[in-house]
């Protein structure tokens, strides 16, 4: 997008509110040049020395946050250790204001680069800083802020104009947790085919595997070749006491040096010192591609196009590769862009679609408990409409009659049958009202929840009271279709969403999601195998940074929680309990991870029994689940997990 239409855009994202600068006050001088650019591009910003202080500081600082659609924090060390900034900050983020990081400091007084920890780590983990650690070519960073401002801006949940207060987020979170399974939806954050992902500029990343490797898999990577010491790509197991293949690019030896790690020990190096040249074409900011493809029984590398003399063996089956690591000892910023393999079973929400009048939208799964379908119009007086869920072409398994001139809404399911008046054969009179009167445009939204004995309907967000039963079997549905009769000139029906079609589950797996607050739930459901030595789960930041580790030990009778974060052995806790006889005689068992104020809350259910626990367990969880992005597992020879159920609602079901 070309910076005017950018500018154009974040205005209009910002309305009448304005960017607030939060900093240190050693900061000042920088951020004063950052105030002065950004004014220039007649952007609302706040910032305390240009009027944005006046009388009580506090309440002058609220008073910026309250009237912010974004705040740009410059962080330094100072800036970390500051009670007032860190009020500004976790006030922001509170309200639901957009944060965007901005480093603002290269190295610590004792000469280690700078990374925000602690309240400040949290608040900004995962988020994609911008580099302001000097205020060298500012013009050209402040374009790049104003982007991401943008875009920051334009994917917001929280809608400019719309934030959520303090009390109500306070109120969600003391919100009694639901037992009960997630509704059913498409995945979230797995990368989709022809993604890159964006990398931060940091020292060590790590990006775990959508599924295990197969011939035919590559992984693409960019990068900066500047001169410095080494910089390497890694392909490991679960820690780096297992690297399956170490590609080690060293500038100052001209070479590049291939091995693995098996239990800690390396293996046999393999050099190729005719192929460094080969990183230094290309353009200045990214100006070398390396690809590594898995062919067969090797891996094959290209560098910007050309292929290696020398390849690497398969020592280790490549199915045990579960991450991808990209280090860089001088914390340079060498690498800047990756792509993974995208996961193979894919079916990602259709989303909502318009409605052809008698076209059959098809069902591309069956219906099953726990799916919902959604159908959007505008009420018309006069004939008669209708939206069907059919078996066939003749069986309306769910019929939804509108009809204006009775005043009434009709349900009935018509089956194996020529007449039109079937099994349910529901007049209802108040569903009208709801449907044609509740919007004063005649706006309507019809919500179809599929629960265990029942449908549940929802008219413009209001919950039908009558009790309609099942007339027909879930899993016979085929398609949908939407009527008006012959000649109508206006079609009421406007958009419809079908149910998001359900992920597979893998028995080898890590699965991402979005984040977790105070109040999110993880549900896992499986069999309890009692002849295993163990099965595990992890909720992980990365290999080194496990935020729970649930290890189900059957045959030493024991259930151990294990928090590690960062390899730290001052920070690890671990917790055991008995495994009582009522959980070890499950054939299916509901595990549910409950995020509470400071601890992980374990529970342990018999399956569809939610109301009886049969083991509970807490371990504390320091305040650091905030990065917490993936959970993962190893289940090749068990097939334990058959269920997983994420935080915003996405389903993983065991294909059997």
């Amino acid at each position: 997008m070309e910076f005017t239409k950018v500018l154009e855009a974040l205005k209009d994202q910002m309305g009448e509110r304005h960017m607030m600068l939060s900093y240190q006050w050693d900061n000042q001088e920088l951020v004063a040049k950052v105030y002065d650019i950004v004014s220039e591009h007649n952007i609302n910003v706040w910032m305390d020395i240009h009027g944005g202080v006046t009388g009580n500081i506090n309440e002058a600082m609220a008073s910026g946050v309250e009237g912010s659609a974004v705040v740009c924090c410059f962080m330094t060390q100072k800036y970390e250790k500051s009670k007032n900034c860190s009020a500004e900050l976790n006030y922001a983020n509170d309200r639901g204001v957009v944060v965007v990081p901005c480093m603002a400091q290269n190295r610590t007084e004792d000469g280690n680069p700078f990374r925000a920890s602690g309240w400040l780590g949290i608040l900004t983990a995962g988020k994609l800083w911008l580099d302001f650690k000097s205020d060298e070519q500012l013009e050209k960073r402040i374009v790049q802020l104003l982007t991401e401002c943008c875009a920051r801006l334009c994917k917001s949940e929280t809608p400019v104009g719309k934030m959520v207060s303090m009390e109500s987020k306070m109120s969600k979170k003391k919100a009694p947790v639901q037992r009960k399974k997630k509704v059913r939806g498409a995945a979230a954050g797995q990368a989709e085919e022809g993604t890159v992902m964006v990398l931060p500029d940091v020292r060590s990343i790590t990006v775990p595997l959508n599924q295990p490797l197969e011939p035919g898999d590559q992984i693409e990577v960019w990068g900066l070749y500047e001169y410095g010491e080494k910089f390497n790509f890694n392909l490991i197991g679960d820690d780096l006491s297992q690297i399956l293949l170490h590609f080690d690019i060293r500038p100052t030896e001209n070479v590049v040096v291939m091995n693995n790690k098996v239990n800690d020990q390396w293996q046999t190096e393999i050099r190729d010192n005719r192929v460094v040249r080969k990183f230094e074409r290309g353009e200045y900011d990214e100006n070398f591609n390396l690809i590594v493809k898995y062919d067969e029984d090797k891996l094959v590398f290209f560098i910007n196009g050309d292929k290696m003399r020398k390849s690497f063996p398969i020592r280790v089956p490549l199915k045990e590769g579960r991450n991808v690591v990209l280090r860089d000892e001088d914390d340079l910023g060498r690498w800047k862009k990756l792509k993974v393999p995208a996961p193979r079973v894919t079916q990602e929400s259709k989303g909502t679609s318009d409605v052809k009048l008698g076209e059959e939208m098809i069902l591309e799964q069956s219906l099953a408990v726990g799916d919902c379908i959604e159908v959007w119009g505008k009420h018309q007086e006069g004939d008669n409409y209708s939206f069907n869920i059919m078996r066939g072409k003749g069986d309306y398994l769910f019929h939804f009659d509108v009809r204006p001139k009775e005043g009434i809404v009709c349900l009935d399911s018509i089956v194996k049958t020529q007449q039109w008046t079937g099994s349910l054969n529901l007049h209802l009179e108040d569903l009208f009202k709801k449907l044609a009167h509740a919007d004063p445009s005649g706006n309507f939204h019809i919500k179809i929840e599929f629960a265990e004995n029942e449908m549940i309907l929802f008219v413009n967000e209001m919950l039908v009271e009558e009790y309609i039963p099942y007339a027909f079997d879930l899993d016979t549905a085929t398609h949908v279709v939407c009527f008006v009769p012959p000649g109508s000139n206006e079609n009421p029906w406007k958009k419809i969403s079908l149910p998001k079609p359900r992920q597979i589950l893998q028995s080898f797996g890590t699965y991402e999601f979005k984040s977790l607050s105070i109040g999110d739930v993880i549900n896992f459901t499986g069999h309890f195998r009692k002849e295993e030595d163990r099965f595990d789960i992890k909720i992980i930041e990365d290999p080194t940074s496990v935020h729970l580790h649930i290890s189900i030990r059957p045959l030493e009778g024991v259930v151990v929680l294990i928090m590690n974060i960062r390899d730290a052995p001052e920070r690890v806790q671990e917790i055991s309990a008995a495994i009582p006889d009522s959980l070890a005689e499950c054939e299916l068992f509901d595990l549910f991870v409950l995020v509470e104020e400071k601890n992980f809350r374990v529970e342990f259910f018999k399956d569809g029994e939610n109301e009886k626990v049969l083991l509970e367990m807490k371990m504390n969880h320091k305040n650091e689940f905030a990065n917490a992005r993936y959970v993962s597992f190893h289940d090749v020879q068990s097939n334990v997990w058959t269920e997983l159920n994420m935080p915003d609602g996405t389903t993983y079901i065991r294909d059997v």
